[in-house]
């Protein structure tokens, strides 16, 4: 990663709105409209922030119809353990995807169906 990129990142993840809309997607995919609501910012906030947040992998993306046949997006956000490591030569970045509760129970259940 970058200085650039690093710098990037951080300054997203200091921004209260884009933690707030981690945090609120991390149970549930949500729409644009819901998390302008719930985040108290405008759509086009929400999507400013998604997009950043979804070029560094914290968030992903869906496509949906409603019933008209209009498109709107959904936010997931996609758990991350981000460590930043700090010495007198370097600063490092690791970031590891954290395996969501969904999967691991869909996991158990086929362990358990195979024996």
């Amino acid at each position: 990663m970058t200085d650039q990129e690093l710098s990037d990142l951080l300054n997203i993840l200091a921004d209260d709105h884009a933690r707030q809309i981690l945090q609120e997607t991390m149970d549930q995919p949500m729409s644009a409209d819901e998390l302008s609501d719930v985040c108290d910012i405008s759509p086009q906030s929400v999507y400013r922030r998604t997009d950043k947040l979804s070029s560094y992998g914290l968030v992903e993306t869906q496509t949906e119809y409603d019933d008209d046949g209009h498109h709107f997006q959904r936010f997931t956000a996609d758990p991350t353990q981000i460590v930043i490591d700090i010495s007198e030569e370097t600063t490092e970045l690791t970031m590891s995807k954290r395996e969501k509760m969904a999967d691991r129970f869909s996991e158990f259940i086929d362990l358990v169906r195979d024996q």
